[in-house]
């Protein structure tokens, strides 16, 4: 079983992903918040981290360095309704594994995490 953070501020998108996640047999730490995420990310263990870019105070992208600077190994996927090409190429530099455009297919998502996390077995 896998440990995976969620990282969203609308609702429904955590409640989606950590039905999906769960029924997948991932443990699934949901936060509508980054800032509880990133204390989160700085003192629990987990396999992934899937978060959304625009979020106050703390922001996806913060959000991703900091698991990366823990971990630089880490996966993690983005899902966000800004999609501009400068973000997309953002997230991939710093070490995304994938970009989801809102609306996203779930199954989509479930796929790049199985991915994700087969990859980071492999290291």
């Amino acid at each position: 079983m896998s440990r995976i953070i969620v990282v969203d501020d609308e609702r429904t998108v955590l409640q989606s992903l950590d039905i999906l996640l769960a029924s997948e047999g991932h443990e699934v730490i949901a936060f509508q918040d980054g800032s509880a995420a990133a204390a989160a990310i700085r003192s629990e263990t987990f396999d992934l981290l899937i978060t959304d870019i625009r979020m106050m105070p703390v922001n996806g992208m913060e959000l991703i360095r900091l698991a990366r600077q823990r971990n630089p190994a880490r996966p993690c996927i983005v899902i966000s309704a800004f999609n501009s090409d400068d973000a997309v190429k953002e997230c991939y530099a710093n070490g995304c594994q994938a970009f989801f455009p809102k609306p996203f297919n779930l199954q989509d998502v479930v796929a790049a995490v199985q991915k994700a996390l087969r990859l980071a077995d492999d290291e």
